[in-house]
């Protein structure tokens, strides 16, 4: 589910209008030395809807293909808020300090449903890049810290990750950040009218790098 230093719209779920009544997650903001991590805002969905006409992220994530403006809206207008609102999944734009540029979006999501009746809390990490910033280390850099606000702020004991077989540039940033692969799923997911195999991967609290 991501490109280049990415993954789909972090963590997708299907459309809906309805959600059960769970405790809303902070909203952050979160910062690195180099990067502002905050909720989606309307002005965003321009850029949003650029960004996603990226044929990498078209590939390798669960974004619409093709993706229209009516896609980026419901995305920062309602998944995402949707989201933090039912305590399930946080996604945040990454923006670059400097310069003011969204450099992608990286999120947990799943946190309620990975969570049921298990000892651990559970969530999974998405994240997509903007292809004029890839190579810098962005994304990488938010990952570590949405995965350290997921331990320390959300209590979360276990983080996992989940790409399709051969999007090796998002397992990069996973190898970087201390995740162990646990192996391959064999024709797991259903994508673009195909079976794909999807690798699977986490990291525990204290393996964080």
């Amino acid at each position: 589910m991501d490109v280049p230093e990415t993954h789909g719209h972090p963590a997708p779920v299907p459309r809906q209008t309805s959600r059960p009544a769970l405790t809303p997650l902070p909203r952050g903001p979160l910062e690195t030395g180099r990067l502002l991590l905050r909720p989606w805002r309307e002005e965003d969905i321009p850029e949003v809807h650029k960004i996603c006409q990226d044929p990498d992220i078209q590939r390798w994530t669960t974004v619409p293909s093709p993706y229209g403006e009516t896609d980026a809206e419901w995305f920062v207008r309602e998944h995402t808020p949707n989201g933090f609102a039912a305590g399930d999944e946080a996604t945040f734009a990454v923006l670059v300090k400097a310069t003011g540029q969204i450099a992608g979006a990286v999120g947990l999501g799943g946190i309620a449903k990975l969570s049921e009746g298990r000892g651990v809390r559970t969530a999974e990490i998405g994240y997509w890049a903007n292809p004029e910033t890839r190579g810098r280390g962005y994304i990488t850099e938010a990952v570590r810290e949405v995965i350290r606000w997921g331990f320390e702020e959300l209590a979360l004991g276990r983080v996992t990750w989940q790409a399709f077989d051969g999007n090796a540039p998002s397992r990069r940033v996973v190898d970087k950040l201390g995740f162990t692969m646990v192996g391959l799923q064999r024709g797991s997911h259903e994508h673009r009218g195909r079976r794909a195999d999807m690798w699977l991967a986490d990291v525990l609290p204290g393996e964080l790098k």
